[in-house]
């Protein structure tokens, strides 16, 4: 049955929970098999919709085919995204190209694998997963993924944005961008709603955790 199915009678050794997005029944099982048999608790999934119904439960590492037949795989990572679900993301496919691996990694993804892959290479990016530190892997998958929420903004959003989080007034930012003060006020909320920032001061810190600054350099 399509859904989610655990990987019961497997001895886990592993904390990392591993969730398999994948369309292909094979793949999903192999992958299954894999993975199990490394010591990981294991779950899968047909399609983007069905581990969708599932998010209020899921948690570490989610493997995610590019190409799903109901969406695909970086429209799943930018719902993740959206759904603020703290999972690193693994983008695989048998058709990956530069822009879709560099998609992927824009939009937090820890790797983009190119089918069919090494199996050793798979289980040594799981376990250095579990082995990383988590301080430092979720501050820069954090970091990438806001900048992703900042790349849906439209330009003058962005303009807007700037100023606000220089320290402008609506009136100063309508001023130096020549637009009213109302205008720059409900760009504003419009930005807040897309950055799912329920304050200037989440505003403000979703902006700084994206975009680089000189001392971090």
């Amino acid at each position: 049955m399509p859904g989610a199915n655990g990987s019961s009678g497997i001895r886990v050794k592993n904390d990392l929970h591993i969730h398999i997005v994948d369309d292909d029944a094979s793949i999903r099982e192999s992958l299954k098999q894999l993975i199990s048999a490394a010591g990981y608790r294991v779950s899968c999934y047909a399609s983007g919709k069905n581990f969708l119904d599932h998010i209020d439960t899921i948690s570490g590492c989610v493997i995610i085919d590019l190409r799903l037949t109901d969406m695909d795989g970086l429209a799943l990572q930018r719902q993740l995204i959206a759904d603020r679900v703290d999972v690193d993301v693994i983008v695989v496919s048998a058709y990956g190209d530069i822009s879709h691996a560099v998609e992927a990694m824009r939009l937090g993804a820890v790797d983009f694998m190119e089918k069919p892959f090494d199996p050793d290479t798979l289980i040594s990016r799981l376990n250095a997963l579990t082995e990383a530190t988590d301080a430092a892997s979720r501050l820069q998958r954090e970091a990438r993924q806001r900048a992703a929420l900042i790349d849906t903004l439209t330009p003058r959003e962005k303009q807007v944005l700037t100023g606000i989080v220089d320290g402008k007034a609506n009136k100063e930012v309508a001023a130096n961008l020549g637009i009213s003060a109302r205008t720059v006020e409900t760009h504003r909320v419009h930005i807040m709603q897309k950055l799912q920032a329920n304050s200037l001061a989440q505003l403000v810190r979703i902006w700084l955790e994206a975009t680089p600054h000189p001392e971090q350099a």
